[in-house]
């Protein structure tokens, strides 16, 4: 018996913000691979930690379990994505033109998103939260 589980929708305006969120977390699956290629245990660790991080955000985008809803809210609003996309974007900072790439795509959008949290006039999709959802759920 899992946990009930909420179908993502996608339209509109949400499908904007989720194909942002695919690109990020597609880059940084770019930038796992590329630590592996480096074939020391060092290197691939980091590279592990990315590539699971990267899958479940994408998988996130198309499927969310009511466990994750319940406490992991903050990738839901604008502000607690913008967040996360800058410290991964720290993480996958390295030496590579890819993780430069991918840092500069994440501090990007995390930066927007930080914005768009404190902006009245923007809309709040579906697929990112709004402060209103944020508020309404239980802590």
């Amino acid at each position: 018996m899992g946990a009930p589980e909420r179908p993502a929708r996608i339209g509109g305006r949400d499908f904007v913000w989720r194909l942002v969120n695919f690109v990020v977390a597609a880059l940084w699956i770019v930038v796992a691979i590329f630590h592996f290629l480096d074939a020391t245990f060092q290197a691939a660790m980091p590279g592990v930690a990315i590539l699971i991080i990267a899958i479940l955000s994408i998988l996130f985008e198309f499927w969310r379990p009511e466990v994750i809803l319940e406490h992991c809210y903050f990738l839901w609003n604008f502000m607690g994505r913008g967040i996360f996309f800058l410290l991964m974007g720290c993480i996958v900072m390295g030496t590579r033109v890819i993780n430069y790439v991918s840092s500069g795509f994440a501090w990007f959008f995390g930066f927007l998103y930080i914005i768009l949290w404190f902006t009245s006039f923007t809309l709040f999709p579906v697929a990112v939260g709004s402060r209103r959802d944020l508020e309404a759920q239980p802590y």
